[in-house]
Formats: structure tokens, sequence, C-alpha cells
């Protein structure tokens, strides 16, 4: 991987806020699962500053999306850094709640699991087919390991909201 506490650093000296979510952030709250990348959650105003500060460490630009932006390392490493832009207002929201965690070398922020869950749902609306499975198991293994009643009004609220009545259809046909 490559060295997360130097961009920590060089973000808090910028005074660029983040959470980790993804596969690390899934792994504070669930049984690990191995992932090839680091997810930062990030505001989109700041996606500049971010590129400056990574493109100055010498990570290469990979993939630019509306709302997803993805970063190889110099370090000769397969790891990347992917950043999840949202606005300010979805920011402060997640931040708020937000847990501080010793994680992947650093003491970082990560989204509580319900917020986690919306962001996994998010992903399978919206995502490619082939993560399908992997997001999925992600989402089963937070709900299970948060403990959210998948039958009450409010889960099936989130899952309509951030996601399909058919995925909340599918989570309750396997944890019932």
């Amino acid at each position: 991987m490559f060295p997360v506490n130097l961009i920590h650093d060089k973000s808090r000296q910028a005074g660029l806020g983040y959470l980790i979510i993804g596969g690390h952030a899934i792994n504070a709250y669930c049984e690990p699962r191995a992932t090839l990348d680091v997810d930062f959650l990030v505001r989109k105003a700041d996606l500049a500053q971010w590129r400056r500060l990574l493109e100055e460490e010498g990570f290469k630009l990979v993939h630019d999306g509306k709302t997803f932006v993805q970063f190889s390392p110099p370090y000769g490493v397969e790891w990347r850094l992917d950043l999840m832009l949202v606005n300010d207002q979805t920011f402060e929201k997640l931040q708020v709640d937000a847990r501080a965690v010793n994680i992947i070398g650093i003491q970082a922020r990560i989204p509580r699991p319900e917020h986690l869950i919306a962001l996994k749902l998010h992903a399978l609306k919206h995502g490619h087919p082939e993560r399908f499975e992997k997001d999925f198991g992600d989402v089963i293994a937070l709900t299970r390991n948060a403990g959210c009643d998948v039958r009450s009004a409010s889960y099936r609220q989130l899952c309509e909201q951030f996601g399909t009545s058919e995925l909340h259809e599918r989570i309750l046909q396997r944890l019932g």
C-alpha cells in the first residue's frame, strides 16, 4: 500500500477533510475482506486542491468521473487512491456522526454503519454489475454487524432512498 500517512498529513496541512469509506471502513465494522484501494469521501468543492496535492506527490490520474476520481500511486504498488466526491451538505452529514478509528496506519474517521450502507446501496443502484456481489455482501455484513432491523420502516426507507425497493427485498430474503 502507498504511505497513507503521508497523504493524511499533507491533507491535514492543506485543510482538506476526508472520511475513509469502502473496504477499509467496512473492515473496521465487519470481518476483514480484501481490498486493493483506499477510498476517501471528500467535498467536490475541494477536488482541485486534492488533485494538486496528489499530483505533487507523484500520483497519476487514472479515471475522472462525475462523482468518482481514481489515482495510482507513484510507489510501484497496485493500490489506488479513489476519491468519492459529494456536496458540502452530504459531507457534513456524514462527518458529524463519523467515528475516529486507527485504520491503515493512521487515526482517521469513518462514517457510521448506516451511512456506509447508504453509500453501498447507492453504488448498487448506479454501479457496475460486476461489482454487485461484493457491494451487496458489504451491505449484508454491515447490516448484520450493526444490528439493523431490516423489517423496520427506517431500514426500508434507507433502501428506497439510496437503493431500490428490489434491493430491500433481496436483503430481506438474505437476512429474513
